[in-house]
């Protein structure tokens, strides 16, 4: 099937500045342009999607359009059948995973996560990613194979967990794009509870967060000196943060519900913020404090040297 080689889901942003009434309508107009051809792209593809599957309908009704873009919906329940695979044949797999995580091949964790997530999508095999469940009590029959499932997948899962959290660490290779940390974490997402994922997504963004803001706040020789010196490294560590805020919003919208990207923007980004601008705050008025309270000190202990000289 051919697919046509242009994207006409985009349309050009209008420039900077506040836009005249006639640059909306042309706006609305090439939306509305690029819209049909879009439907007509999509038409003409489905077409040759339902030829292509009614060659291999022979004999059967063909199937609809609409039954054609049903398969492609990830809320078809007939897309995912989940496969019954013995514990002694997922056990042998698993240890087979592992065997290779230690070896030294270079890429074996994409690798590795790159099958999990191609016989999960394709097969239907079903991974667990809640933790293991508690032990049963001692007069009932443990199933000592499904333990040894869990826990080599639990194996599986430390291996692979570190190495996407050091590809998201603030020195890592997906600390400066979107796209590469959205795999990231939907990485995670299949391995682990989506709360645990953000947990540990928060903490990573936190400390990026705290850096930044500690090395704008820092002393500079011949720079500015207390309450002034703060002023400047906000300043200088706002236009970054509002950056940052923003590439966030749209990696957290490819993994997180609504209420939980707000959660998690107000704990790594404004709550870091916050404690930080606070300690800074309270460690100047202190300073200051010490410098005002110095010198009448030191002018008290002159005047009490003054008064026992002339008493003498």
């Amino acid at each position: 099937m051919e697919w046509l080689p242009q994207d006409h889901a985009f349309v050009e942003l209008l420039p900077p500045g506040v836009p005249s009434e006639g640059d909306l309508q042309q706006l609305l107009r090439d939306t509305e342009d690029k819209l049909k051809l879009n439907a007509c792209s999509i038409e003409q593809s489905v077409k040759e999607l339902q030829v292509k599957m009614g060659e291999a309908w022979v004999g059967e009704r063909s199937p609809s359009p609409t039954e054609c873009l049903h398969w492609f919906s990830p809320r078809n329940p007939a897309t995912a059948r989940p496969v019954a695979t013995g514990h002694q044949e997922l056990l042998d797999f698993l240890k087979a995973l592992l065997q290779y995580l230690s070896s030294e091949e270079e890429g074996r964790e994409d690798a590795t996560l790159h099958l999990l997530l191609s016989l999960s999508s394709q097969c239907g095999v079903a991974f667990p990613t809640a933790a293991p469940a508690p032990a049963p009590p001692v007069n009932l029959l443990r199933d000592d194979s499904a333990l040894e499932v869990q826990e080599a997948w639990d194996d599986v899962r430390s291996r692979l967990r570190r190495h996407i959290l050091g590809r998201l660490s603030p020195g890592g290779p997906c600390g400066i794009g979107v796209a590469p940390r959205i795999q990231a974490l939907q990485q995670l997402c299949f391995l682990l509870p989506e709360a645990e994922v953000l947990g540990l997504y928060q903490g990573l963004r936190s400390q990026a967060v705290l850096g930044q803001l500690r090395a704008a706040l820092a002393p500079a020789p011949g720079g500015a000196t207390g309450f002034s010196r703060l002023e400047e490294g906000l300043r200088r560590a706002a236009p970054p943060l509002t950056r940052a805020l923003g590439e966030e919003l749209h990696v957290l919208n490819g993994v997180a519900e609504p209420h939980a990207i707000l959660g998690f923007l107000n704990a790594a980004y404004l709550g870091t913020l916050a404690r930080e601008l606070e300690a800074a705050m309270e460690r100047e008025c202190d300073v200051a404090l010490n410098e005002n309270t110095a010198p009448r000190s030191k002018a008290r202990r002159i005047s009490a040297r003054a008064k026992a000289s002339v008493g003498q």
